[in-house]
């Protein structure tokens, strides 16, 4: 049995308390890292494994000679599974910290402290060999070395992670890491150390906790001095799976290396990382043309309704040689939608939907251009509501807004579609006839009086009776001009305004010549 030995003990009860410590400090800065929980986790079990063996060199009465020896293995068991998980999380792979890969990295400590304790029935932990490990574990069965291999090789595992951080970082992260680096390669070297030689420091003590305590007090100077908690790198997790943005990447074959969750949505079912493009796109072959563009690009696509701004980046690698592409999309509907919205304003009355007098004196001037090319007929009428001002003043202007709006309503559904609709503004509006002589005009625009006095138009539950006085004219001669034109339908207008209303009067020569069609 071995004698107790206070120093040892207050040295590892020293470093318990630090571990602990730190492991409540970072705890509380959960929030802020990725790593925070596996790295607490890591110091919870180097705290459980200095102050068991501190409890050990104290020589505190235990069921068996080697229980507190035995038992400080479960902080053995948890720091390099999380330490791994920490390092993980650090350089920002969190694409491997789902629950089956966590699980898995699990089973070997939970077995190993199961054989462990359960070594009388199998002998495979100790090897029969519990006699020669009186104060620390040197020699042990075929289990015992597995599981210091797997630690081992999680160990390293974490430091080639940390290796590629350091060298592809810069500034505060590359001082991060490398004090993280420092803090794990120093103690494991001197613990690998001391396993072959089987001494240290502390004669007859094992080594490793007093080693990893070192190293979570330089990991804690780095959180306060580095604060790698508070400032994490902006590692894929946060840059590419958390955009807005679809991310693709290609290599030079064509090949999918990398996607995240935006882009994922317009890919084939079942896809997977490797996939040629014509594979992960098949539903949408449009898009495989653009993606394989060799050049630098940018352009918009319309896909399911929505509008893509793309823009295609080729990846060079240190000698200038092409090893691939970055794809980015943004979605830009509601910009677009946005933009329409825009121009409809532009060219549309918000009230009737009609065009405006702008853009209806645009489509105008181009018709009369066009019926003088081809010698083909066009007319123009002139359309104002009779005693619309007394709805406004008696009812009020939501009342004349609602009249307005179905008096347009009723007008679009029965026009012919190729004919120009307008409100000029107030109550007035324009009717531009394609193809229609005076005679056809005046037709058309009798049929719609008639339909427009035979309606109703309900508003703030009232029935208006709503009639209309029109001028029509049409062009003359080869020198008519929309201004001629919109001239005589005015004149037109007026006489029918000034002999009693709802009535159509058309112009019949250029001398404002009319005729009443339609007298009550």
């Amino acid at each position: 049995m071995n004698p107790p030995n206070i120093q040892y003990a207050a040295i590892l009860i020293f470093a318990s308390v630090a571990c602990l410590v730190v492991a409540s400090v970072v705890w509380m800065l959960r929030g802020k890292g990725g790593g925070a929980i596996p790295f607490a986790a890591m110091l919870m079990g180097l705290s459980w494994w200095d102050i068991t063996y501190a409890i050990f060199w104290i020589d505190f009465p235990a069921p068996n000679p080697y229980f507190w020896l035995d038992i400080t293995l479960v902080g053995a068991f948890i720091v390099p599974t999380a330490f791994l998980i920490f390092v993980l999380g650090y350089s920002g792979l969190n694409r491997w910290l789902q629950r089956p890969f966590i699980y898995i990295l699990m089973v070997e400590p939970i077995l190993a402290f199961i054989l462990q304790w359960t070594d009388p029935w199998h002998n495979l932990f100790f090897g029969g060999k519990r006699a020669l490990n009186t104060t620390m574990i040197l020699d042990a069965g075929p289990v015992s070395w597995a599981n210091i291999y797997y630690s081992y090789l999680l160990i390293f595992i974490s430091v080639l992670i940390l290796l590629v951080s350091f060298f592809r970082s810069k500034g505060l992260y590359r001082n991060q890491t490398g004090l993280i680096l420092g803090a794990v390669i120093l103690p494991w070297v001197a613990h690998i150390v001391f396993v072959i030689n089987g001494n240290g420091l502390l004669p007859n003590a094992d080594m490793t906790p007093f080693l990893f305590s070192i190293s979570s007090v330089l990991i804690a100077f780095s959180l306060f001095r580095y604060r790698f908690l508070d400032i994490i790198p902006i590692a894929r997790s946060i840059l590419i799976e958390n955009m807005g943005e679809g991310v693709l990447v290609v290599d030079a074959e064509q090949r999918v290396l990398d996607v995240n969750p935006v882009a994922r949505q317009v890919l084939l079912p079942g896809f997977s990382i490797g996939d040629k493009l014509d594979q992960a796109f098949e539903h949408h072959p449009s898009l495989v043309s653009i993606f394989k563009d060799e050049t630098q690009s940018q352009t918009e696509v319309t896909l399911n309704d929505r509008h893509l701004d793309l823009r295609i980046t080729r990846l060079d690698d240190a000698k200038g040689q092409k090893v691939g592409r970055l794809i980015i999309w943004r979605d830009v509907t509601d910009l677009k939608n946005y933009q329409l919205k825009l121009e409809r304003l532009a060219t549309t009355d918000e009230l009737t939907l009609l065009y405006n007098r702008r853009h209806f004196l645009e489509l105008a001037e181009a018709q009369v251009n066009q019926a003088h090319r081809r010698g083909g007929p066009l007319s123009l009428a002139m359309i104002d509501l009779d005693h619309f001002k007394s709805i406004n003043d008696e009812f009020g202007h939501l009342a004349g807004d609602k009249v307005l709006s179905e008096f347009a309503r009723i007008m679009r559904e029965n026009i012919r579609e190729f004919d120009v609709f307008s409100r000029l503004g107030g109550e007035e509006f324009a009717l531009l006839m394609v193809d229609a002589d005076e005679t056809s005009a005046v037709q058309i625009v009798e049929r719609l009086r008639k339909i427009i006095a035979e309606s109703k138009v309900i508003a703030e539950v009232k029935q208006f009776p709503v009639t209309f006085s029109a001028g029509v004219s049409g062009l003359i001669d080869r020198g008519d001009t929309m201004e001629d034109l919109l001239r005589r339908a005015d004149h037109a207008l007026y006489i029918a305004k000034r002999t009693g209303r709802n009535r159509v009067v058309v112009s019949t020569g250029p001398e404002n010549e009319t005729v009443c069609v339609s007298p009550k």
